[in-house]
């Protein structure tokens, strides 16, 4: 991992995050920006509190992160980035890009697992605290924002050791050029439209590719623990293909939505495995989310399972590594 510079925290909060079409056709909650103001702002009293000194942040449309200091008496110095704000997924790439280049020893992202998936393409090796305040939540926890702040500013100090992981990713290639790439699952779809993006339903569903086999997750991974459960948390992904009259899996595809998913094949892959897709027109999503449009089956679509994804900040290990080297004692 490359060494950043200590006491610099960057913080990427998603304004739109948790509020697509899922509120109409499942029965996901909005996640309002309110609270993502107060998780802000407690994880800038937490950073305030370790010291840190410099924070830059993705000025967002919303103003999540001055809103959330209006009314905070704090030491550090908080800097908005110097950028141009579209208000669309490209903000959230720049702003990584520009952490990157400012050397900041953490990212605290608020978002789903779509947020997460464009700031680990700019992100390079400084390590995330993915807080979830998305729709598809796999790769960002449901955690306190004070604790969220601890753990980057842990990580900015340069004590969280151990605590500091790499997490998979899947790279999506055709015509054997890298397309883009995905956290948590890559699905085709027979859908010839992005749409509204989202995807919720089996016959939305032609193949899966997982970089995980995770159990109790909502979504289309959730499939994977539900075929191979004696592989859930390991570093096995999963290759999956809809459709057949072999058997089903019951699978929580959305909040209140479970459905019979029918299963033609589904097989384990390796990390650094690549699978083929079938070549059909359709779309591609990526981390829950139709990106790309097949116009034509003449593509060839390789998904590779690739162990060297982004850097992620462990919570609870963060903190007690700060224990462990007297952080939080005082005499």
């Amino acid at each position: 991992m490359a060494n950043a510079a200590t006491g610099v925290v960057g913080i990427i909060a998603n304004p739109v995050s948790g509020k697509d079409i899922r509120r109409l056709v499942a029965h996901a909650s909005t996640f309002d920006n309110n609270e993502k103001i107060n998780i802000v702002r407690r994880a800038l009293l937490a950073l305030d509190s370790l010291g840190i000194g410099e924070v830059w942040y993705l000025p967002d449309s919303y103003a999540i992160v001055q809103r959330a200091v209006s009314s905070t008496d704090l030491a550090l110095d908080l800097q908005p980035l110097p950028m141009e704000v579209i208000g669309n997924a490209s903000d959230s790439y720049e702003a990584a890009c520009r952490l990157v280049g400012l050397g900041v020893g953490a990212i605290i992202t608020l978002g789903g697992d779509g947020t997460n998936r464009v700031v680990a393409k700019g992100c390079d090796d400084v390590p995330l605290v993915a807080v979830s305040t998305g729709t598809s939540n796999v790769f960002p926890r449901m955690v306190e924002g004070t604790l969220a702040g601890l753990a980057a500013g842990l990580a900015a100090l340069g004590v969280a050791g151990e605590a500091i992981a790499r997490r998979p990713r899947l790279d999506v290639l055709i015509n054997d050029e890298l397309r883009d790439i995905a956290l948590i699952d890559v699905v085709t779809s027979p859908q010839q439209w992005i749409g509204a993006r989202a995807v919720w339903e089996p016959g939305h569903i032609r193949e899966v590719v997982l970089s995980r086999i995770l159990s109790g997750e909502i979504g289309i991974c959730g499939i994977g623990g539900l075929i191979f459960p004696d592989a859930a948390g390991s570093s096995f992904g999963a290759h999956i293909v809809v459709g057949g009259e072999g058997y089903s899996v019951m699978t929580p595809l959305a909040p209140g939505i479970v459905r019979e998913v029918p299963i033609a094949a589904a097989a384990k892959v390796l990390p650094g495995e690549s699978v083929r897709l079938q070549s059909a027109p359709g779309t591609i999503a990526l981390d829950g989310e139709r990106e790309i449009e097949l116009l034509t089956d003449r593509d060839e679509i390789a998904v590779t399972l690739n162990p060297h994804g982004p850097f992620v900040v462990d919570i609870p290990s963060a903190i007690n590594q700060g224990a462990l080297v007297g952080i939080f004692t005082r005499s």
